[in-house]
């Protein structure tokens, strides 16, 4: 025999606690309405703003891609004020981009050959600190040298040959800016430190007579 089911009052249904939380749920999402909608909103302008910074990143580094292109040309044809003109351009309109930062490299070493060391350096410094390519990077630090030894500011040149040797491609390269950090070392009054380098370098490279013949000249004026 069946038994007879239990009647569920009005009153256990109002206190049911899934259709409670549901209900509290509800009456939340209802009075915070306009706290949601803005925060969907805000998130969707920054997505938004987003899509836009990376198109105009994008379009900018094409430009300015572009321009130094132009600039490179110049300088094949050794029309070095248009080139200037055209890298300058692509300095200020777009320095934070890597044709911006190799510009700034290209002008440097226009105002090098041309023996305007002042005019040169603050590029080059600008390409040291930011430029990311190991061939340029290893040339800027060597025209900086070239530039503080001249000055008579070995200081300086000593500081920068040491970065020299830091981001040397090679094994080969990193001693012969070994050597030349000895010789700046010795002409700054340092024969300690001019001989430890010197010896290290002849320890690692027996049999490279360029390396010896260098390293053998530079022992014989600490010396003397």
């Amino acid at each position: 025999m069946l038994k007879p089911k239990r009647k569920i009052s009005k009153k256990e249904i109002q206190r049911d606690p899934f259709l409670e939380s549901i209900f509290s749920i509800k009456t939340h999402f209802t009075e915070k309405k306009q706290y949601y909608t803005r925060i969907i909103l805000a998130v969707l302008a920054v997505f938004i703003m987003g899509s836009f910074y990376l198109k105009s990143q994008d379009s900018n580094r094409e430009t300015a891609e572009n321009i130094l292109s132009k600039a490179m040309v110049f300088i094949a044809l050794n029309d070095e004020d248009n080139a200037m003109i055209h890298l300058q351009e692509v300095i200020d309109e777009f320095e934070n981009t890597v044709a911006g930062r190799n510009a700034s490299f290209y002008i440097g070493r226009i105002y090098l050959d041309k023996g305007e060391y002042d005019l040169a350096l603050p590029h080059f410094e600008r390409y040291a600190a930011k430029g990311r390519n190991p061939i340029l990077t290893g040339s800027v630090y060597q025209a900086m040298v070239n530039i503080y030894r001249s000055k008579q500011d070995l200081s300086n040149a000593i500081k920068f040959q040491k970065m020299s040797i830091k981001h040397s491609n090679s094994k080969e390269e990193k001693a012969w800016a070994s050597l030349t950090l000895a010789d700046l070392s010795l002409a700054n009054g340092d024969k300690i430190a001019a001989l430890e380098l010197v010896k290290r370098v002849i320890a690692d490279f027996k049999n490279n007579n360029g390396l010896r013949q260098r390293a053998d000249e530079i022992t014989g004026r600490i010396g003397s």
